[in-house]
């Protein structure tokens, strides 16, 4: 059991504010995990190893965290997702780091790093020693690049990485993942078996919730049977993913979000503005999917022959 996964299901979806509370409970190296600081010496590490080395050659790397911390820019509340004060032996601050989170790409807001970055400067000028971390999956996405791209760093000491959940060298995955082999190998201090399990089952629910992989959509617990045909539809609302499965069973979920849609409403839609012949408000759902993914294949035929006879003149 994934306690990650089962918490996802219906309304009550675990989504940005509980990624960030997880993974702030992690970087706090204060915190009962029994981590200590590992998860943050690794983080620092994995984005910057030369920028932190100073830090990161001390014996224990003192951070706090706190969630959702709040600034204000032009009289407009700006609440920070994850920020992280570094403290020097005086228990003085000597860095803060900041993480925007994005779990949905629909989320990306072309303004908001830089924002959020300008709030920091108008509540504290003076600020030395600031990183800005901008935490996505990876996916290639224009508003996602606008928005890293559109923070203007203003002072030396200033810095700014992008990084992803479950993808790629910087990614939070193979932090993780990394820090449970050497608890293997004996290079760190044992983590005990609840922390373990945890930290496994982590990993596992933010590689389903934000890999740009079609099998993310696939919940536990929402599939019934095994899947005998799949297509992409588009429509004016978005795009989508439409299966049907050997239960009969249909399901429609978002492409951008993962997200499990009313399969009846996005199907309808789809016929209504492509002029397909199929009453849909006679059907109920699973058989409007019938009937829809019968007109795809006679399509698909027609479409193939069509280009096989051209191809013959």
């Amino acid at each position: 059991m994934n306690i990650f996964q089962v918490l996802s299901q219906g309304k009550s979806r675990l989504h940005e504010p509980s990624m960030s509370a997880m993974l702030g409970y992690l970087l706090d190296s204060n915190k009962d995990h029994g981590l200590s600081d590992s998860v943050i010496r690794k983080l620092l590490q994995t984005i910057d190893d030369e920028r932190f080395k100073e830090i990161t050659s001390s014996g224990f790397i003192d951070s706090q965290v706190s969630l959702e911390e709040p600034y204000q820019l032009n009289g407009k509340r700006k609440d920070i997702d994850i920020q992280i004060i570094l403290l020097n032996n005086d228990k003085k601050e000597c860095h803060r780091i900041i993480i925007e989170n994005k779990i949905k790409t629909g989320a990306a807001n072309p303004k908001q790093l830089d924002e959020y970055y300008q709030a920091i400067l108008a509540d504290e000028p003076s600020i030395k020693e600031l990183t800005i971390i901008f935490l996505t999956p990876k996916v290639s996405n224009s508003q996602l690049s606008a928005e890293f791209n559109n923070l203007e760093l203003r002072k030396k000491g200033h810095g700014k990485y992008w990084i992803h959940w479950s993808s790629g060298d910087n990614c939070i995955s193979k932090i993780l993942q990394e820090l449970l082999e050497l608890e293997v190998a004996g290079k760190i201090n044992p983590i005990n078996e609840y922390m373990r399990h945890t930290l496994k089952a982590f990993i596992r629910h933010s590689s389903l919730t934000t890999e740009p992989s079609t099998q993310k959509t696939m919940r536990a617990g929402e599939d019934i049977g095994e899947i005998l045909e799949e297509t992409a539809i588009t429509t004016k609302s978005g795009e989508y993913r439409v299966v049907k499965r050997d239960s009969t069973q249909i399901q429609v979920f978002n492409i951008e979000t993962g997200d499990k849609e009313v399969a009846r409403y996005i199907l309808a839609e789809y016929i209504d503005e492509n002029n397909i012949g199929i009453q849909h408000e006679k059907y109920n759902t699973r058989t409007i999917g019938k009937k829809f993914f019968e007109w795809r294949k006679q399509n698909l035929t027609k479409s193939f022959s069509g280009r096989a006879k051209s191809a013959r003149r």
